[in-house]
């Protein structure tokens, strides 16, 4: 079997592309990222941006291909990256279609029910354009070839974005929470989330897979791991404050994320257990407690 591999020098790209090397069924990896691999004799890399005719060509006609070369944050042109970026995979005319979406694609909502099941329709919110542009990739593969669309929680480890990590430690000033909202949230294992890319992969299923722990943390247990106050502010002075803050350079990111906490946003796992065999090993509340241990890393170009 010959698999294809969007962002592989990022955050799940890194920890997913062992398990395909290390896999007796892949013959070999073709990969696309912006930045270069070392190379392996199973490992077929090419340093290019997923628009261009060279990563098109590089991916042709594999069997699964693993799209996880996303924009995670705003730009100028991330839209277009998210969009054109797909779109020309899709040209390559893989066999199969393995999607990293996300939790985001739910949408963070007041009436959110805990937790939510795969049959919930999407509702991103508008502030959120890394999440609606996820749900519009998801109609994009599934409208071009069999795909599985993995929406998986927010994950945390050695490996995660430095934004998100600085975003994680800034939990030790306080818990940001909204008055009159109640939050859900979750934290999965980087290595759970590349385990269930690894078996979605190798499973024939497609549809929408929701990916996640079987707990989650409400504001006041997320404050019980960090051992910090819940903050509970209006929500119009937590969008803009966390606006201008981002704007200022003094947040990694604003009202794009700050959403998130609108409502509650949990995931059910019971279908990734019963189709994919997969669940995840570590609980939310560990998950989170071992990123608050982390060192602080620079910041990390390209995509993710």
């Amino acid at each position: 079997m010959e698999v294809g591999l969007t962002g592989a020098t990022g955050h799940l790209g890194s920890r997913l592309l062992p398990l395909l090397l290390a896999d007796p069924a892949v013959a070999i990896v073709r990969s696309v990222a912006r930045r270069p691999l070392a190379a392996s004799p199973k490992l077929v890399h090419t340093q290019a941006d997923l628009r261009s005719d060279s990563a098109r060509r590089a991916l042709a006609g594999v069997d699964v291909l693993f799209h996880l070369g996303f924009a995670l944050w705003r730009s100028r042109d991330a839209a277009h990256l998210n969009w054109d970026g797909t779109a020309n995979m899709l040209a390559a005319r893989p066999g199969r279609v393995v999607l990293a979406s996300s939790a985001a694609v739910y949408g963070a909502w007041p009436d959110n029910p805990v937790p939510l099941l795969e049959d919930h329709w999407p509702r991103p919110n508008r502030q959120c354009r890394y999440a609606v542009e996820k749900l519009r990739a998801e109609r994009l593969c599934a409208g071009s070839a069999p795909t599985l669309s993995l929406r998986i929680a927010a994950v945390l480890g050695p490996h995660a974005d430095p934004r998100v990590l600085q975003a994680v430690r800034a939990l030790r000033l306080g818990v940001p929470a909204l008055w009159g909202k109640h939050a859900a949230v979750q934290f999965l294992d980087e290595d759970d989330a590349a385990a269930a890319l690894h078996r979605a992969g190798r499973s024939e299923a497609t549809g929408v897979v929701n990916i996640a722990p079987a707990d989650w943390l409400s504001d006041r247990a997320v404050a019980r791991v960090v051992h910090r106050p819940v903050l509970r502010l209006p929500r119009s002075i937590a969008l803009a404050g966390s606006e201008a803050m981002y704007r200022l350079g003094l947040a990694p990111f604003g009202s794009d994320r700050a959403i998130l906490i609108d409502g509650p946003l949990a995931l059910d796992p019971g279908l990734a257990a019963r189709v994919l065999g997969w669940q995840a090993t570590r609980p939310s509340a560990q998950v989170l407690a071992a990123a608050l241990q982390l060192p602080a890393r620079g910041r990390v170009a390209g995509e993710p």
